[in-house]
């Protein structure tokens, strides 16, 4: 495996703390970008630039400087569950984009819910009705950031997933190029971070999207 120096784009979220883990296990040169570093726990190998990815250009492009590939662990505190929070993902994913066109940085893998962007014709009618409705304002912003990434001419990773919990790593999850109702819908977020950092591992992406699927239950 050839060492990479890697952004980690919200490495203090439990998703993002699962990509730092395993970059680092990897052999990887982290560089975390973090609103508030003091929130970052110390880690030997990581250099941490601060700067809110949505608002501070500046910051990103301090910090997707010098970097071999970019990882998003991003993800808007959804409407329905917390009512409080700004929608992120299309500003983060618009000022990376900028950076890396700046700085010739190519690879970039990004999770995104089951239901959104070119996923939805895909979903139940159920979950589709859920997402013009209930959290309605996450789902567009996420469908934004999607069209801002495909239209980038990046080389991009989209990785859909179902729900996620914090389920001990396993070998056992699967992740399928394409679009395909992700089966089981939960994955781990150890395991949904090892498949974001496959893709950006990979020389050349094997996918512009992945479905990803839990392990098996039992």
């Amino acid at each position: 495996m050839t060492e990479m120096k890697l952004l980690v784009v919200g490495a203090n979220g439990g998703l993002g703390r699962q990509v730092v883990t395993h970059s680092l296990e990897h052999g990887h040169q982290v560089t975390v970008l973090v609103r508030r570093g003091a929130g970052q726990e110390e880690t030997p190998g990581v250099r941490i630039v601060e700067g809110a990815v949505g608002d501070d250009l500046a910051a990103v492009r301090r910090a997707v400087d010098g970097q071999d590939a970019i990882v998003s662990a991003l993800g808007n505190p959804l409407w329905l569950k917390a009512r409080t929070g700004s929608a992120v993902m299309a500003r983060a994913t618009a000022h990376l984009v900028a950076a890396m066109h700046l700085h010739q940085v190519r690879r970039i893998a990004m999770p995104l819910a089951w239901g959104s962007g070119d996923s939805r014709q895909h979903t139940a009618w159920p979950l589709k009705a859920l997402t013009r409705l209930l959290i309605r304002r996450d789902y567009q912003d996420f469908d934004t950031a999607e069209a801002i990434l495909a239209a980038s001419g990046l080389d991009f990773t989209i990785a859909y997933f179902g729900s996620l919990t914090d389920q001990p790593a396993s070998r056992a999850w699967s992740a399928h190029p394409g679009i395909k109702t992700p089966s089981p819908l939960a994955i781990s977020r150890s395991d949904l971070a090892q498949c974001l950092l496959d893709a950006v591992e990979s020389p050349s992406p094997t996918a512009d999207r992945l479905s990803v699927s839990g392990a098996p239950k039992g």
